[in-house]
């Protein structure tokens, strides 16, 4: 059967083009811009701040066009996203900040690094979109909201760069600040319960490791900035580590806000897709990784479905 992955990662692929063509054309039609004047522009404004474009603007580009396509289209059909009014916790270089804007969401995008805060001021410029920067921290959202009211926060993929205590006080301090019926949302979030960590040190079993070992298991890695930092002093090696990328899963919830059964969960992205495309539900359920979710489902009946898939692409709804 593992002679089959070949096969069904490129039938996966081909499915994943032809699901990019139907984007609902509400959707695409507020696509801003031209993308290579667009880019252009924004590459000029770069460089007039002494940040080199070419370090950033390539990955940022393509993030962009995969979050229109994939990722927009699902957060809309949870939640109408024109006109709803959002914090997107991780803003990082602005690509899922243009694509959340441009549907003419009221945003306020957050991330902790100043230095991606102007990156991505200067690309939400350049595709002309009204954003509101905030440089803070996530555990702080009273503080950084100052009073105003948010219907619905998005951590996009940034949860899995937080320690552990940052993770609780920031889902926590979600779940607080948000209404009855609003919403919370995870975006891109490696699970730690999968076997494979494709996200931080392509190694497998790397999320099983307590924080430590990890960091000295991390010179195996196929990636030399992951390898670096098990030569790095341990506490800033550590840091370095945890900021890269670990795993998060249904536990920090649970400590952070209650017990997963209880949660409401009304939508998840891959459950969405196999719905939607029966060839993709059948080729998951074939799939090592198909047949690996089914045990982590009999494992833990109670736990919602959402949690159990290999990155947390779900929302849900505080009652």
């Amino acid at each position: 059967m593992e002679s089959a992955e070949g096969p069904l990662l490129a039938a996966k692929r081909v499915v994943e083009r032809a699901e990019e063509r139907f984007v609902p054309r509400r959707l695409s039609s507020r696509f801003t811009g031209a993308s290579a004047d667009t880019e252009r522009r924004i590459a000029a404004a770069l460089r007039a701040q002494d940040i080199d474009p070419a370090v950033h603007e390539p990955t940022t580009a393509s993030r962009l066009q995969r979050d229109r396509v994939a990722v927009i289209p699902w957060l809309d059909r949870t939640h109408l996203l024109r006109s709803s009014r959002i914090l997107e916790v991780g803003c990082g270089r602005g690509a899922s900040t243009v694509a959340l804007a441009e549907q003419g969401v009221d945003l306020i995008a957050l991330d902790r690094s100043a230095g991606a805060i102007e990156i991505a001021e200067i690309r939400a410029a350049g595709h002309g979109l009204p954003v509101e920067f905030v440089t803070g921290d996530a555990a702080e959202l009273d503080r950084v909201l100052g009073g105003r009211t948010v219907d619905w926060i998005i951590f996009w993929a940034s949860l899995e760069h937080m320690t552990v205590p940052e993770r609780l006080a920031a889902l926590a301090a979600a779940w607080r600040t948000l209404p009855a019926g609003g919403i919370l949302t995870l975006v891109e979030t490696p699970n730690r319960l999968w076997f494979l960590d494709s996200h931080t040190s392509h190694l497998p079993y790397f999320n099983w490791l307590p924080d430590e070992l990890a960091l000295q298991y991390s010179q195996y890695s196929p990636r030399e900035m992951i390898r670096r930092l098990s030569e790095e002093p341990s506490n800033r090696g550590l840091r370095d580590l945890l900021r890269s990328g670990r795993g998060v899963s249904f536990h920090e919830f649970e400590l952070a806000i209650g017990p997963a059964s209880d949660l409401d969960v009304v939508g998840c992205l891959q459950l969405e897709r196999r719905r939607r495309n029966p060839l993709r539900n059948v080729g998951w359920r074939v799939s090592r990784s198909g047949r690996y979710e089914s045990i982590l489902r009999r494992v833990s009946p109670v736990v919602p479905r959402a949690f159990l898939q290999p990155f947390l692409y779900l929302s849900i709804r505080k009652p």
